[in-house]
């Protein structure tokens, strides 16, 4: 057997564990930058959630002010009526008023309560969402949401370094299990 089949096969395991350990570490940061996405959301429907429960008026929860959700990272917060009518938004889409979500979102909303169902939403291409829709058993849902861009940009930018990593560990091993290989057989 040659030297490099060898070093190869003895490799192997390593090259096995330095791909689990590389997945293991891209998906672990990837869900945080996720998880921590919602952070901001979830406060804002809850406390709006809680407000309308409480018999407050849709506009006096929703702040004033007019959030590009295509071009802005701020939150925003859009009250909608049972029917899934938007009754006052502090977000905008290109200077129109907020879209309608899904209706299957409305009803996974409904059906889960207060339970904070997180999703993401795309209302137009090139445009996602990362969402918290509360239904409001009083009438109505509460949506808090965030323009992704920034995140999905760190996401890029994390598989590109997690693969660099990835190919120079896997270089760099190889290249030292063939130098291993070759020095014990020059001591033999």
């Amino acid at each position: 057997m040659s030297v490099l089949y060898k070093a190869f096969i003895a490799w192997l395991p390593l090259a096995v564990a330095i791909t689990g350990g590389c997945l293991l570490v891209y998906v672990a940061v990837q869900q945080n930058y996720r998880q921590s996405l919602n952070d901001p959301q979830i406060q804002m429907a809850q406390d709006a959630f809680l407000a309308l429960q409480n018999g407050a008026a849709p506009a006096s929860v929703v702040q004033s002010g007019t959030i590009d959700v295509t071009k802005s990272l701020s939150p925003f917060l859009v009250v909608y009526n049972e029917s899934g009518t938007a009754l006052e938004s502090s977000g905008v889409m290109n200077g129109k008023a907020m879209p309608k979500p899904p209706q299957g979102v409305f009803d996974l909303a409904r059906a889960k309560g207060d339970n904070l169902p997180h999703n993401t939403w795309q209302p137009e291409p090139g445009v996602r969402i990362a969402a918290v829709l509360l239904h409001v058993p009083k009438g109505g849902f509460v949506l808090a949401g965030r323009n992704m861009s920034s995140v999905e940009s760190r996401e890029g930018k994390l598989s590109v370094e997690v693969s660099i990593a990835w190919l120079m560990l896997m270089v760099a091993t190889l290249f030292m299990q063939i130098i291993v290989l070759l020095l014990s057989q020059r001591r033999e």
